[in-house]
């Protein structure tokens, strides 16, 4: 049985089933499955990890490289595969090279011009094969970043005395999602498929908004909340250039604050000792008055009758009427 393998240069964070590269990906798969081959790949990193899960979709059999200090079984947990024909190799750069180097065939999709795999695939291209390659292709502005053009009466008359979660896009997986799954939507997806909206559509879905501990001393888990009423949080819908995606955007829950301390929450102390409740006291973020309550924050029905969900726009009311039939307001103005 012949081993081939499928080749992206690293791949920008934000990308969907509309790039070209990804079409690339599942055309040579479809034709990878009439042949009888098996394919060498890996995972750990966003162009490995589309390729596995477009693969393993696929049902053509599949010879893992694993690079230390990842596991073979971390990789199975996040693919929901069990893989019995594989090798671990102590780095990421001795994997590139041994599947290159043992692949009787090796098919481009997108390479970086004298990227990593360029070199690579230019010393054995005796073996490659270049029908799906388009690395000609440029990839798109993401279009996350955005200026709201300012916010509605219904915002304006939001109450003063509720706490609220904004969300934003993300680069990479929700929390608690696998591997898979997120390549899955990437694969299938028009857009880039972790937005803020289809972040806000998931916690509606799961009636919980899941703790995090990026950033918080000791990694604990927390949900976070503001007290800025929405009318005075524009200054929290900004561009973060440092990571390439907005800080906070218009797509929120808010809750009854009485309701949301009650379960816990606790106003933001600054100069402290580190803890999951405290930031530094020179923090750039100290104006977003936060609260923080440990865990994830449930949304049960005694919570629904207590919350008001915001949108962006207008269009965005009727999806989320599937998931939530209280009060929606419309953030932006137009």
């Amino acid at each position: 049985m012949e081993r081939v393998s499928l080749l992206f240069s690293h791949l920008p964070k934000q990308i969907s089933g509309r790039d070209e590269p990804i079409k690339r990906l599942k055309d040579a798969v479809s034709f990878l499955k009439t042949q009888n081959v098996t394919i060498i790949t890996s995972a750990g990193q966003l162009h490995w990890d589309c390729i596995l899960t477009a693969v393993l979709n696929s049902d053509i059999p599949v010879h893992l490289v694993v690079a230390q200090p990842m596991t073979v079984a971390e990789i199975s947990e996040q693919f929901s595969y069990e893989f019995n024909s594989y090798d671990v190799v102590a780095s990421w750069e001795l994997r590139d090279k041994f599947i290159c180097f043992n692949s009787d065939c090796l098919y481009p999709l997108w390479l970086r011009r004298n990227g990593h795999f360029s070199r690579l695939v230019s010393d054995i291209s005796s073996r490659v094969d270049l029908r799906f390659d388009c690395s000609s292709y440029r990839f798109r502005d993401s279009g996350l970043k955005y200026i709201l053009s300012g916010w509605s009466v219904a915002v304006s008359l939001l109450p003063d005395n509720y706490l609220w979660h904004w969300t934003r896009g993300k680069h990479g997986v929700w929390t608690g999602e696998t591997y898979r799954n997120y390549c899955n939507d990437i694969l299938n997806s028009d857009s880039p498929p972790r937005n803020a909206f289809a972040t806000l559509i998931r916690i509606l879905r799961e009636k919980k908004i899941r703790a995090s501990g990026l950033h918080i001393a000791g990694n604990i888990p927390v949900t976070s909340f503001t007290s800025n009423h929405p009318a005075k949080s524009s200054t929290m819908f900004t561009w973060r250039t440092d990571l390439q995606r907005m800080n906070f955007e218009p797509y929120g829950i808010g809750i009854a604050g009485e309701y949301v301390r009650e379960k816990g929450a606790t106003s933001l102390k600054y100069a402290a000792t580190p803890d999951w409740d405290t930031m530094q006291i020179d923090n750039r973020w100290r104006d977003e008055n936060e609260w923080r309550i440990r865990g994830d924050f449930l949304l049960n029905d005694e919570c629904a009758d207590k919350m008001i969900v915001v949108v962006r726009k207008p269009y965005e009311v009727e999806q989320v009427r599937k998931f939530f039939d209280g009060k929606i307001v419309v953030y932006e103005e137009k």
